[in-house]
């Protein structure tokens, strides 16, 4: 077994530094949510300019760049806290993690307090010994509660309530807590009425799913990042995007791509190729082939073939004329008269909605305009296989 893993440590890879690829990387810059940084920053400002406490909620849907934000807000807004000379302490938790009240309470304890017990003390008490510390620093504190949906589902809104009320004793100038949730949806339906009035409709950021232009930027940055020069192909970019598109999620692009990646290494490529993109996508997302490729019928079958066949060659997506020739082949070697173009584009049609193609209009870089086909859910490869065996079986209707 160990020379396994040495063959693997030794062997070639397309990646350069695969951690650029992990979810809990926070790049320097965040593409496509500088305006977004600019809002957060206008409604915590106060922190640093008037000594006041502030609350925010940042929702929106997986994959957004909810954490991403506030994780790369923190650190920006702590120097800017020290450019003034203002102590400021920044605290991200993860409430899927710390998912009750007492937990979570005790890692923001343990922020300036590393050994103190993690048994042993209420709730009132770690709170008191927050305020000392705080008290006797002098210092801000902005705290991040990530997915704190968990927490308010499970738990309560007791760990909120403390926190925005902790300032209410005075004293606000030499020290305050502030607070950003994050969570998918609208927390505050999960709150007291008490706790849910320090969170005013203004006092939210709502991000909006990502775009296919947007993913691609997104994973042009990561590939500069991840992977060696000229490694990844044409294309597979573009097929990425288009993938994760549909729920505009960046996690989903992202996992994608390291998948392929990983891909091409298993099959020792010196490229990461639009076919690792899909088969990526298959092993991410597993989809039952056969059982979709009994719903259609033998002259589906062969176009499906066809664009299958054209895809093998290493494109991310085939053009309507180039599959329109390669169905007419398919349909010549099986012996099946080919239907004419209004009962092609029908079958396209069909395809697409059964999901065993995806179909979109040409952009930029495509002379005229046409329809471009790809296959977003398993390699061009084992498509091709299991259609040709069963039309060798005569298994269409």
């Amino acid at each position: 077994m160990r020379d396994v893993i040495e063959e693997a440590l030794r062997g070639p890879s397309v990646f350069k530094d695969e951690s650029k690829l992990n979810f809990d990387y926070v790049p320097d810059e965040l593409p496509h949510r500088e305006d977004e940084f600019k809002q957060l920053s206008l409604s915590m400002r106060s922190i640093l300019t008037e000594g006041s406490p502030q609350t925010m909620l940042v929702r929106g849907p997986v994959g957004s760049g909810k954490t991403v934000l506030t994780k790369r807000f923190a650190p920006e807004f702590r120097r800017a806290a020290n450019d003034r000379d203002i102590d400021l302490e920044t605290i991200h938790v993860n409430c899927r993690r710390h998912s009750t009240t007492p937990s979570a309470l005790l890692q923001i304890v343990n922020h300036f307090d590393p050994a103190f017990p993690d048994r042993g003390f209420s709730t009132t008490e770690m709170l008191e010994q927050l305020t000392k510390q705080l008290k006797r620093r002098k210092t801000h504190l902005l705290i991040i509660l990530d997915e704190v949906d968990v927490l308010l589902k499970r738990d309560d809104s007791d760990l909120i309530y403390h926190l925005t009320r902790f300032n209410e004793e005075g004293s606000i100038a030499p020290y305050s807590a502030s607070l950003i949730l994050v969570s998918q949806e609208d927390v505050r339906i999960h709150m007291d009425q008490g706790t849910r009035s320090t969170f005013k409709q203004t006092n939210t950021l709502r991000l909006e799913p990502y775009n296919a232009n947007e993913l691609a930027s997104i994973l042009e940055q990561r590939i500069n990042l991840a992977f060696r020069q000229n490694t990844v192909n044409d294309g597979v970019v573009e097929l990425c995007a288009d993938i994760a598109a549909e729920e505009g999620d960046a996690r989903f692009a992202l996992e994608i791509l390291h998948k392929a990646g990983q891909a091409a290494d298993e099959n020792a490529s010196e490229k990461m190729r639009p076919e690792h993109v899909r088969a990526a996508k298959a092993h991410i997302h597993p989809v039952l082939i056969d059982e979709r490729l009994t719903e259609v019928d033998e002259q589906r079958a062969l176009l499906l073939l066809a664009l299958a066949r054209v895809l093998k060659r290493g494109g991310a997506y085939a053009t309507t004329g180039d599959v329109k020739s390669a169905y007419e082949a398919a349909c010549e070697e099986f012996n099946k008269d080919a239907r004419g173009h209004t009962q092609f584009w029908t079958y396209i049609q069909d395809l697409d909605a059964l999901g065993l193609l995806s179909s979109k209009r040409s952009g930029e870089g495509v002379v005229g305009t046409t329809t471009l086909m790809s296959i977003p859910d398993a390699p061009a490869e084992l498509i091709e296989e299991r259609i040709s065996t069963m039309l060798d079986a005569d298994a269409f209707t």
